[in-house]
């Protein structure tokens, strides 16, 4: 099926916004996905997300964080008792991009024609964790 140009026109017009560049918008810093993913897998203190990661300084982190909170992507508790003790925590919403990492995943894989990255079994193992991590049904 060829999509009618003017009839996407159409819609955006309808609509007065693009389905796509509004889900764009919550990956538009470029850490968001590391972040997301690094919640996934279960980090969630301010420095595991920089940990490893030297082009991503604090300012940046502290940045993206805050944009991933006003998002609703993300949620945070602060202890009472010192406020070092920052936990970042997924909300529903961050937690609906669990199709979209697994999506990644397989795009990632299936595109490995070549066997160049992973074997076949590889491939596998790789897609049972991360439906196990994302909790993909």
């Amino acid at each position: 099926m060829t999509l009618n140009p003017r009839k996407l026109e159409y819609y955006e017009r309808k609509y007065e916004r693009n389905p796509v560049e509004e889900a764009v918008k919550y990956l538009s810093n470029k850490w968001t996905l590391h972040i997301l993913r690094d919640l996934f897998l279960g980090k969630c203190r301010f420095n595991e997300f920089n940990a490893n990661r030297k082009s991503l300084d604090n300012k940046s982190l502290s940045r993206c964080l805050k944009t991933m909170e006003n998002n609703g992507l993300i949620y945070k508790v602060i202890d009472e008792n010192d406020s070092r003790n920052t936990q970042y925590f997924l909300t529903d919403k961050g937690r609906s991009f669990n199709r979209v990492f697994y999506e990644l995943l397989l795009f990632a894989i299936e595109n490995d024609e070549d066997n160049e990255f992973y074997s076949d079994y590889e491939k596998d193992e790789l897609k049972e964790m991360y439906k196990e991590i994302l909790e993909i049904a």
